[in-house]
């Protein structure tokens, strides 16, 4: 039976072809590579969405996806001006597509279509720099939307059904809920009519013949896949076995690799292809370009290399010992977990709000004292107040509070705005928090370990050796996210729910726990430098 291209599989041949193919061709090999339980909870997700978006379309017609006989149904339903139709399937010899929402309209006497995504107008996730300001629009997601709204208007062409409007629904980052959802604000609509122009659906058309023909060959395509351009976090799902010669650790895990595509792309393109971190010539790494200030910016790839080389960290401690001595005692390392559903389910929330239902704090009252631990994990409810008013209990006026990233303030800013009641404390913490991952990012200590990282994994893999993340029954934050996703949703209840509790504690712990031992590894080298 020959295989038909589908929307999904377009998009990600778009972005690798070998990998669609190996996803065709090879399922056995492709399965291989293992989807999270966070990826699956993420596609419920958006179920979740479109069904809250079908309510703007009162008395649709829901064919079901990809149900036996949908193409038949779907052509009668058309052909009858059916005013509303939910999941309509289009299908040629080549092709299959199934649209979210036709709507009938009288006055153009055709569809209007509607492709629902769960993304938010914003095309951001509620994390913001540290200046509160919102990250900048992902615009090659805006044109990925394109292609997918082209390749549905194209398949039904095929099948002699031609649209009026075309248009995208997507979650609106403005809204907030207050009481039950109103489907009508909650989401905002792009007409997308004129992107979707005569020339751009003939060129879309045009890379679908050639997807299919490419991906209907037998023969396994021969070389590298695309990815072997691109940095290590755009890799595709089976990079390992398109390209077997690059190593677990490579020229594609350079600092900021993806901004010096060329210095890549001339790497690897080389009669003998560098793929080693230790065979990168240090004079050929482009020099880094000037901050927005006018100074000179920080020699990442360079210093990456050399460490790597060298084995021999790189260490400025005039900078570290500045960096700590700007902190007051007592310390507070703090680290929140949070969930991002993409539907608020509480009163004052937006989409994609994260929710603070977690912290552990680790205290430290003197330089040589030990350290206190407090916790609070809050699994019924909107948490927030509660998580506010237990920090307070444990936050003085005076101290310096630590995180590593800027992802805490985030969360302490929107603590603030949904606690009026510790707006001040609130205030006061935010001005107080010191990131404690500036030494790592600023260059201050390059360590070979760190793999061009200053993710807090990296660097406890390195200087917090004793606490082992992979001991743990969650590991990382998408666990943690998943087991609460799990609680609130009633997937887990009885016994397991504290087994899941005290997971969840041990890994939020853990975070804070690691902060504190890299904080006073730096104290340590500064005072081992002062001694000499």
């Amino acid at each position: 039976m020959k295989k038909l291209l589908t929307k999904t599989d377009f998009i990600l041949y778009r972005e690798c072809d070998k990998n669609v193919w190996i996803k065709w061709h090879k399922p056995d090999e492709y399965k291989n590579f293992p989807v999270s339980e966070f990826e699956v909870s993420l596609g419920e997700m958006g179920l979740e969405v479109e069904k809250e978006a079908q309510k703007r379309f009162p008395g649709g017609f829901s064919i079901g996806r990809r149900s036996e006989g949908a193409q038949e149904l779907t052509k009668k339903l058309i052909k009858e001006h059916t005013k509303i139709i939910f999941q309509a399937v289009f299908s040629t010899e080549k092709y299959l597509a199934a649209t979210d929402v036709l709507k009938w309209n009288e006055k153009a006497n055709a569809y209007d279509i509607y492709e629902i995504k769960m993304s938010s107008t914003k095309e951001v996730d509620d994390e913001e720099t540290d200046d509160g300001k919102p990250k900048k629009i992902n615009t090659s997601r805006e044109l990925q939307y394109e292609y997918d709204l082209a390749f549905q208007t194209n398949v039904a062409k095929l099948c002699g059904v031609n649209f009026n409007k075309k248009y995208l629904l997507r979650l609106n980052k403005e809204y907030i809920k207050k009481g039950e959802l109103d489907p009508v604000q909650l989401f905002a609509e792009t007409d997308k009519t004129e992107a979707i122009n005569d020339a751009f659906q003939s060129a879309t058309l045009a890379e679908m013949e050639g997807a299919h023909l490419y991906l209907s060959n037998d023969k396994m395509p021969a070389g590298n896949c695309k990815c072997y351009y691109k940095g290590r976090s755009r890799h595709c799902t089976t990079f390992s076995l398109s390209n077997p010669k690059v190593p677990d650790y490579s020229v594609h895990d350079l600092n900021r690799i993806g901004s010096s595509k060329p210095f890549l792309k001339d790497l690897l393109d080389r009669p003998v292809p560098i793929l080693k971190i230790d065979d990168v010539p240090e004079h050929e790494i482009p020099k880094p370009s000037k901050t927005k200030d006018g100074k000179p910016g920080k020699p990442r790839k360079l210093n990456q290399v050399r460490v790597y080389k060298s084995e021999e960290p790189i260490v400025d401690y005039v900078a570290i010992k500045q960096e700590l001595d700007s902190l007051t005692f007592p310390l507070y390392f703090l680290d929140y977990e949070t969930y991002p559903t993409a539907l608020p389910i509480f009163d004052g929330y937006h989409p994609y709000q994260h929710i603070v239902f977690q912290y552990s704090l680790h205290i430290l009252r003197s330089k040589d004292s030990i350290p206190e631990h407090e916790e609070c994990l809050i699994l019924d409810g909107d948490p927030v107040e509660r998580i506010a008013t237990s920090l307070r209990k444990h936050i003085g006026n005076v101290g310096s509070i630590i995180s590593w990233s800027k992802f805490e303030n985030t969360c302490n800013r929107k603590l603030k705005s949904l606690v009026p009641s510790q707006s001040e404390f609130l205030e006061g913490v935010i001005k107080r928090t010191y990131d404690l991952r500036d030494i790592v990012e600023n260059q201050y200590y390059v360590h070979h370990g760190f793999q061009g990282s200053s993710s807090i994994k990296e660097v406890q893999s390195v200087l917090a050796k004793k606490l082992n993340y992979k001991k743990l029954a969650i590991q990382n934050g998408m666990g943690a996210i998943e087991a609460y996703r799990q609680i609130f949703e009633g997937e887990v209840t009885g016994k397991d729910i504290e087994e899941k509790r005290k997971q969840m504690l041990e890994y939020c712990g853990y975070d804070t726990e690691v902060m504190y031992i890299i904080w006073k590894f730096f104290s340590g080298l500064v005072e081992q430098n002062n001694t000499r």
